[in-house]
């Protein structure tokens, strides 16, 4: 990633409410960024968006990394892929969101667009927990 991008990720991120953000190993083979999300019931988690794959051309795997582990209304683990769940193969423990289909993806996106992404994915999740309904009702795709 440029600096020149970095510059306009960080601008970007400034913008977002409750938001508390760190990029971190950028001189590693594992860059990252850590950002705090506070939802609506006050509840806050912490993502860790990975950025070695050779971001912004590649997606970014985003994961939950605090609390862990995340689990259904059920139970279960989530760290499976699942669809109506709008999850990817976890790691580590931490549940991979599913934030930009691979069709979707394209180097214009931003890092704060994926975090508003998983911030509604958060919402729902939280509604999950309540009523055990799949997060794809309350999610498109």
């Amino acid at each position: 990633m440029t600096d020149e991008r970095i510059k306009m990720e960080w601008l970007a991120l400034e913008t977002l409410p409750k938001a508390t953000f760190k990029f971190m190993g950028f001189n590693t083979d594992k860059p990252h960024l850590v950002i705090g999300q506070q939802t609506n019931s006050g509840k806050v988690y912490t993502i860790k968006i990975d950025l070695s794959n050779n971001y912004p051309n590649k997606e970014p795997a985003a994961f939950i990394v605090s609390p862990k582990p995340l689990l259904t209304y059920s139970g279960e683990s989530m760290l499976s892929a699942s669809h109506s769940m709008h999850t990817l193969t976890g790691d580590n423990g931490c549940v991979q969101v599913c934030h930009y289909g691979g069709s979707d993806w394209h180097p214009n996106v931003f890092l704060y667009q994926i975090v508003i992404k998983i911030r509604f994915w958060l919402e729902a999740y939280e509604h999950h927990l309540k009523r055990g309904e799949p997060l794809s009702n309350y999610l498109p795709g």
